[in-house]
C-alpha cells in the first residue's frame, strides 16, 4: 500500500474509501476463496471460442461432454491416490514466523487463508511429535476430493422425451436489447494480474513484436526465396499394365 500510495495516489484514495478488507484476501475478516471468479469465468470461457458461433443447444451439449471428461479425469485421479491428503506444493520464503497452534494461525497467513499447512507449521509440528495429517482442513483430504467428483454427468436425453410445462413452452423469448459495441469483439480472456501472454516470434530475425511480413530485416534481404517447383510426370496406361 506503500507503493501504491507514493505512485497512484487516486488508486489509494479509492481503495481506502472502498475498504482494504474488501479489495485484500489478507486483511479480509471472512474466509474468502483465493481464485477470482472472473478468471473462471475467462477461462471458461476460452475453452468455448471454437462453438461460440453455434446454436445454443449444441454450446449445452459441448460444455456437458466437457464437464463429462473433467469429473471422469478427475474421479480416476481420486481414486488412484493412496494418501490421506493429496497432492499439494508448499513455498517456503525463509522469513522468521511465528506459530499459535491452538489458534490455527501462523504470521505467515498460509495457514489461516489456504488451511493448508506451510513450512513452519510443519516444523513445529515435528518438534511437538503431532500428527501433520490432523492439522490440515479436511477439504484436502483424498476423501473430499472424491465426494467432489463423486457426481454423475448423464447425457441429455432426446427432445422428445423432455417434459417441458405448458408455461414455458408457449413463451417466447426475445433477444436482448443490448447496443452492439463498434469493433469487433474480443475472444481472447482478459490476463490477470502477474500473467503475461506468449509472445509470437518472427520467422526471419526470431524477433517479438512483429511478423515476417512487417520485419525490419526484410528490406535488408536482397535475395528472394527460391520457389519450389514439382515435376510430376504422368506414367502411360501401357507401362501401368506391364
Amino acid at each position: 500500500m506503500a507503493e501504491l500510495k507514493d505512485t497512484h495516489r487516486k488508486c489509494y484514495d479509492n481503495l481506502l474509501e472502498i475498504g482494504i478488507e474488501k479489495n485484500s484476501r489478507v486483511r479480509s475478516p471472512k474466509m474468502r476463496y483465493k481464485m477470482m471468479t472472473t478468471n473462471i469465468t475467462e477461462s471458461m470461457n476460452s475453452c468455448l471460442l471454437a462453438i461460440r458461433k453455434l446454436p445454443i443447444a449444441s454450446i449445452v451439449e459441448f460444455i456437458r461432454d466437457l464437464l463429462q471428461i473433467w469429473f471422469r479425469d478427475r474421479r480416476t485421479n481420486a481414486r488412484e491416490m493412496s494418501t490421506y491428503l493429496t497432492r499439494f506444493k508448499v513455498n517456503d520464503k525463509w522469513t522468521d514466523t511465528s506459530v499459535d497452534l491452538e489458534q490455527r494461525s501462523c504470521s505467515c497467513r498460509q495457514w489461516d487463508l489456504d488451511e493448508l499447512l506451510c513450512i513452519h507449521v510443519m516444523a513445529v509440528a515435528r518438534l511437538k511429535g503431532m500428527l501433520i495429517t490432523a492439522l490440515c482442513s479436511d477439504f484436502y483430504t483424498t476423501g473430499w476430493l472424491k465426494h467432489a467428483y463423486s457426481m454423475i454427468v448423464n447425457p441429455v436425453p432426446k427432445l422428445e422425451t423432455w417434459k417441458i410445462p405448458d408455461e414455458i413452452r408457449h413463451r417466447i423469448i426475445l433477444p436482448c436489447e443490448k447496443k452492439r459495441l463498434a469493433g469487433r469483439p474480443k475472444k481472447s480472456r482478459i490476463p490477470s494480474a502477474g500473467e503475461f501472454r506468449k509472445q509470437k516470434l518472427c520467422l526471419i530475425c526470431g524477433g517479438k513484436g512483429h511478423n515476417k511480413r512487417s520485419c525490419p530485416n526484410l528490406s535488408c534481404s536482397t535475395s528472394k526465396p527460391l520457389k519450389k517447383h514439382v515435376l510430376v510426370t504422368f506414367a502411360s496406361k501401357k507401362d501401368i499394365i506391364d
